[in-house]
């Protein structure tokens, strides 16, 4: 992937369709404007949103005000299993954006919404999602902490008692955990569990086969219970 333009991933909720085909007009004119690719997937509802939603999403413009599940509740949900994602706030009325503190929202929109003050505050969620993206990780190893950029590691490997961190740089890291607790740490960098053992870096695969997939150079066996959620994974990674 080293040279590509990560596309930025956008969810607007809103139960209107004039505001989301807003919002929407909104955001291609600032990727014209900026020269970044964005992706826009609009939901109708929150509960729409909750249905299919998993770690991975960039920034999430919800209205706050909308019937069954408020964007609010529905925020909270997507905060609990996903600690990265950028929250954005549309409103119209001021004193509800306090709430948003609760769900560490980067920002509100008052309603109507223009193009002048969506540019400005959504320019802030971008910078705040850009370093979310690629974070250090503070490895408890057996040498003591050890700080880790997410893009370096290239898969990791239960062995033994220990975790193994296998990174492109080439250096071993032997981590304590086990490896559902370490799943669940890197899901939101774009891992996926492809074996009871291993976990990979989707960003490295360099070939995915029917019942291997290739990382950095080696070669890792996909568990049967594996399979489909790997190719589904791996195939909405390759469209983002």
């Amino acid at each position: 992937m080293t040279g590509t333009v990560r596309t930025v991933r956008v969810a607007v909720i809103d139960d209107e369709r004039s505001e989301r085909e807003t919002v929407a007009e909104y955001l291609t004119r600032y990727a014209q404007e900026s020269g970044m690719a964005l992706e826009v997937c609009p939901y109708p509802s929150g509960d729409a949103l909750l249905e299919d939603y998993r770690p991975g999403m960039d920034i999430l413009i919800f209205d706050i005000d909308m019937p069954g599940i408020s964007g609010m509740d529905a925020a909270r949900q997507v905060r609990a299993q996903d600690p990265f994602a950028v929250i954005l706030f549309l409103t119209n009325m001021a004193q509800y954006a306090i709430c948003g503190y609760e769900v560490e929202a980067v920002d509100y929109i008052l309603k109507p919404v223009s193009y002048y003050d969506f540019a400005l505050k959504f320019r802030r969620a971008v910078q705040r999602a850009t370093r979310r993206r690629s974070r250090e990780l503070l490895l408890d190893t057996v040498e003591g902490k050890v700080p880790i950029q997410t893009e370096d590691i290239a898969y990791v490997e239960t062995m033994g008692h220990y975790l193994t961190y296998h990174t492109v740089s080439g250096r071993d890291l032997r981590v304590r955990g086990n490896l559902r607790e370490h799943e669940q740490l890197l899901r939101p960098y774009g891992f996926c569990q492809v074996h009871k053992s291993f976990l990979v870096n989707l960003s490295h695969v360099e070939e995915l086969r029917a019942n291997t997939v290739t990382v950095a150079g080696m070669s890792i066996v996909v568990g049967r219970a594996y399979k489909s959620r790997l190719t589904e994974e791996y195939l909405r990674f390759l469209r983002a």
